[in-house]
């Protein structure tokens, strides 16, 4: 998937990276026992992200438990908390599952034909998906946003922002889903600008490659070319760091006066891991940057 949603661990309390990790431990353990064992292996943190989210703002009672990991032969801490995993867990195997079908449309020869035999596998995920913590419902509601990025995308679009108001729009469903009132608002607000900055993040991530491949891109498409995306560096930076701004004065507004770990968490993963996570992209694709031109400075 994606993966880009994450804390820096070293900026947490000690109890609260051991709540973050007891919570991966917990949706990879419940996803593992509804969907399939190798959903151990593909899960990521921009779902543990998701279900901090919703354990925050749903208040569900949460228990921790030492459960045997068949994966590091021992056991680990895990957060035990159904309700929530249930629905994490389907948004994460129908979001596994149109991950394929988008790169399948995207993707060219051997690897476009190795995923093809994967599709089957994918399919069955889906169905599983469907069928836990309102995964029917969920994927009722992203059907459409999912359509219309799809449309824009066979349509070049050269507008970042369009492109990103579709998968942020799917993210705000996703975030929100089974939730009321105020608590449903804020779910809606986070949910839609950490789908935008996912959505552009992973764009900035893949101009190089996608310009080498012909794929397209929404940067590619309004700037013509790698060496002008470059150019612009400093304009995308700002646009994905306004989104985790306004991510984070959304959730604010669920906060009571004193923060609670799970508060500092997500706060975490908004302003330090999303700058981290900037950077990590621009390290990796600066090693890429062409020669001509130089890159704009912020």
């Amino acid at each position: 998937m994606f993966g880009y949603i994450r804390p820096v661990k070293s900026e947490l309390l000690v109890k609260e990276a051991n709540f973050y990790d007891a919570v991966y431990c917990g949706l990879c353990r419940y996803s593992g026992k509804h969907l399939t064992h190798a959903s151990r292996y593909l899960l990521n943190y921009d779902f543990t992200f998701l279900s901090v989210l919703r354990l925050s703002l749903t208040g569900c009672e949460v228990r921790a438990e030492k459960v045997r990991c068949p994966y590091k032969l021992r056991k680990k801490q895990a957060i035990l908390c159904d309700e929530v995993f249930a629905y994490t867990a389907s948004a994460f195997g129908l979001f596994s599952y149109y991950k394929l079908e988008d790169d399948l449309r995207d993707e060219k020869g051997f690897s476009r034909f190795r995923k093809r035999l994967l599709r089957p596998f994918f399919k069955r995920i889906r169905r599983k998906s469907r069928k836990v913590g309102g995964g029917a419902e969920m994927e009722d509601a992203i059907r459409l946003p999912i359509e219309e990025l799809h449309a824009l995308e066979e349509a070049k679009c050269d507008s970042p922002d369009r492109a990103a108001d579709c998968f942020g729009r799917i993210l705000k469903a996703v975030a929100s889903g089974g939730l009321e009132g105020e608590k449903k608002v804020i779910a809606e607000q986070c949910g839609y600008h950490i789908g935008r900055f996912i959505y552009l993040i992973d764009a900035y991530d893949d101009f190089v490659s996608d310009a080498e491949s012909g794929c397209y891109n929404p940067f590619l498409a309004k700037y013509g070319s790698a060496e002008q995306v470059f150019l612009h560096a400093g304009e995308i930076r700002q646009t994905l760091t306004d989104s985790m701004n306004v991510f984070s004065h959304s959730y604010a507004l669920a906060c009571g006066p004193v923060l609670t770990g799970m508060d500092r968490i997500l706060f975490n993963i908004c302003d330090l891991g999303g700058r981290e996570a900037i950077r990590q992209v621009e390290e990796k694709r600066t090693k890429k940057k062409p020669d001509a031109g130089k890159e704009e400075q912020p």
